[in-house]
């Protein structure tokens, strides 16, 4: 199933039998590790340019991940379960055995996320035990708005029809497990804050130390002008690249890559209003839209209420 230009690279995740797949390029020893997590039905290969322009920064590994079920990554037990807190767990245990193994020198580790892996890696960066000190978000901000989700998901119909989940499975190299659980109301498990708009992940950074740099498309109805404000509001002076004329999420471009290994270098870090992270009379806690009424009606009824305010 392989898409990347770079071979396979496999790690075996504790107390099973299930394989991460991922590339890397560098030197093992490196001080310094970029890690690279895909989108929602990515695979690895979406990372290739940036892996190819990495060959030339010394003193620098760039690693990039599958997720289970797709590219190279071996599915979940009869390709079942597949969930946000699958991913997390999965990544915190590569970055613990992989990264930064036993007996080896802790790297600086940063984490380049692309849309969900965005989300993941600003999950991960609270986890003090995994010593992330850099993020770098592609099309994903402090928010997502139900509108942006359902937007996202007319986006994949194909002559007036969403493809089955065995032809996009095909179409994108990923299990059709992991196709019919990214349409679940069980897929996004971890917990968030909301409020009438969308999704709410600013509070996850509230005490993260280090850097935050983002890269956004200006066609993006994902990342648009509130994300834009929100960012400027709460994290002033994050680095930020806009990609003219790309849509959700921003492609790799020379210049994109260009702007990540830049931005890798160490810089001062400017200190967050963390009192603008909490607004607590907007969030509600995080409910689950309920089984019963899968994922995409219970969205579209989100969608239309915000539409209408």
């Amino acid at each position: 199933m392989t898409l990347s230009k770079f071979p396979a690279q496999y790690f075996t995740l504790a107390s099973t039998s299930r394989r991460l797949a991922y590339s890397a390029v560098g030197d093992t020893h490196s001080h310094h590790v970029l890690l690279c997590l895909p989108g929602l039905l990515e695979t690895r290969a979406t990372f290739d340019p940036l892996l190819k322009a990495a060959q030339a920064v010394p003193g620098l590994r760039v690693i990039s991940l599958d997720h289970c079920g797709r590219g190279d990554s071996d599915p979940l037990p009869h390709d079942m379960g597949y969930a946000m807190s699958v991913y997390v767990q999965d990544t915190a245990q590569f970055v613990r055995e992989v990264v930064m193994p036993d007996g080896a020198p802790v790297p600086r580790i940063d984490v380049l996320g692309t849309s969900m892996g965005g989300i993941l890696a600003m999950y991960l960066a609270q986890d003090a035990t995994l010593h992330i000190q850099g993020l770098i978000l592609n099309d994903i901000g402090l928010s997502l708005s139900w509108m942006a989700i359902f937007g996202l998901y007319e986006n994949m119909k194909q002559d007036g029809r969403v493809p089955t989940a065995p032809e996009l499975a095909q179409r994108l190299h990923v299990s059709v497990g992991a196709v019919e659980a990214v349409q679940s109301s069980t897929h996004f498990d971890l917990p968030y804050k909301k409020d009438w708009k969308g999704m709410r992940f600013a509070h996850f950074l509230k005490t993260f130390k280090g850097p935050v740099r983002w890269v956004y498309g200006g066609e993006s109805r994902v990342f648009m002008q509130e994300q834009l404000n929100e960012i400027k509001r709460l994290l002033p002076g994050s680095p930020l690249f806009l990609v003219a004329g790309a849509v959700h999420p921003a492609p790799y471009t020379d210049a994109v890559c260009d702007f990540v290994l830049t931005t890798l270098k160490p810089e001062p870090v400017v200190h967050k209003k963390h009192a603008d992270f909490i607004q607590q009379d907007l969030w509600a806690p995080t409910t689950s839209p309920g089984q019963d009424q899968g994922f995409w009606p219970w969205l579209k009824r989100r969608y239309l209420s915000a539409k209408a305010k």
